[in-house]
C-alpha cells in the first residue's frame, strides 16, 4: 500500500503517503469541527494528486476549510499550501522569516511566542527541528500533532497498522534517543526541553509528521524519552 487515510477518532484523520525516495511516509491531518475542517500540514508538492483525493474522500469541500496550520516550514509540510487561500494558512513567525519571498505570500497569518491558544487548537513553540517548529493540541480529542520533533518512522509495508501502542516502534526510538544523546548531547538537550513543555497537555494520541500515530500511555512515554537525555 502506498497511500492511506487513517481515522484516529470520529472527527480526525491522518493522510499518509509513502515517499519512495526517502523510504518513509509523510503525514498530514484533517480535523472536523462541526461543519468546518482544520488541516494540519499539506504533504510534498509532488504528492498533490493524492492529497487532494484524500481530502475529497474524507468529505472535505474547499469552502469548509477554515484553518490550515503548519507545524514547520519544510517542503514536505508546506508543499501544497498554495491550494488554500492565504488567509487560511498559519505558520509560526520564526519559520515565516526563513521562507523565500514567494512562499511568504502563501501565509496570511503568523503566530509567535512560546505557546498559547489559536482558533480551535493550542500550540507550543518547540524550536528544534526548525526555528519555528511547533506542536498543536486539540483539547477535545487530546491529540498532539508534534510535526517532526518526534519521528517514529514508518515504511510502506507497514501502512496497514497506523494507530496503536506500537511497543516495538517505541523501543526502537528509545535506542535512537540514547545514541543521539551520546553523539550530540547539546542538541539532544534542546530536543528534550521541547518534549518537556508538552507535558502540560493531557495527551492521549501523538500524531507525528512521519509514521505511526501513538495511542495510550503517551505522557509516561514522553517522560521516559526525556529521562534518557536529562536523567
Amino acid at each position: 500500500m502506498t497511500n492511506a487515510i487513517a481515522p484516529i477518532t470520529d472527527s480526525t484523520w491522518a493522510i499518509i503517503t509513502y515517499e519512495e525516495s526517502w523510504n518513509s511516509c509523510i503525514s498530514s491531518y484533517v480535523i472536523k469541527k462541526g461543519n468546518a475542517f482544520v488541516v494540519i500540514d499539506s504533504h510534498l508538492r509532488k504528492q498533490r494528486a493524492y492529497f487532494q483525493k484524500a481530502l475529497e474522500e474524507i468529505g472535505v469541500k474547499a469552502k469548509q476549510i477554515e484553518y490550515v496550520y503548519f507545524t514547520h516550514r519544510h517542503a514536505d509540510h508546506i508543499g501544497n499550501a498554495d491550494l488554500f487561500p492565504s488567509r487560511n494558512n498559519w505558520i509560526h513567525l520564526e519559520d515565516y522569516y526563513e521562507l523565500d519571498d514567494y512562499s511568504q505570500t502563501l501565509f496570511g497569518h503568523t503566530f509567535t511566542g512560546s505557546g498559547g491558544d489559536l482558533p480551535v487548537l493550542r500550540f507550543r513553540h518547540l524550536g528544534f527541528h526548525t526555528e519555528g517548529s511547533v506542536a498543536f493540541f486539540d483539547p477535545l480529542t487530546k491529540i498532539c500533532f508534534v510535526g517532526d520533533h518526534l519521528i517514529m518512522g514508518k515504511r510502506k509495508t507497514e501502512l496497514g497498522q497506523i494507530t496503536g501502542t506500537e511497543d516495538e516502534c517505541k523501543a526502537a526510538y528509545i535506542e535512537y534517543v540514547r545514541a543521539f544523546s551520546q553523539k550530540e548531547p547539546e542538541r539532544a538537550l534542546v530536543w528534550a526541553n521541547g518534549l518537556e513543555i508538552l507535558l502540560d497537555w493531557p495527551i492521549e494520541y501523538l500524531a507525528t509528521g512521519h509514521g505511526f500515530i501513538l495511542q495510550g500511555e503517551i505522557v509516561p512515554y514522553i517522560q521516559q524519552l526525556i529521562s534518557l537525555v536529562k536523567p
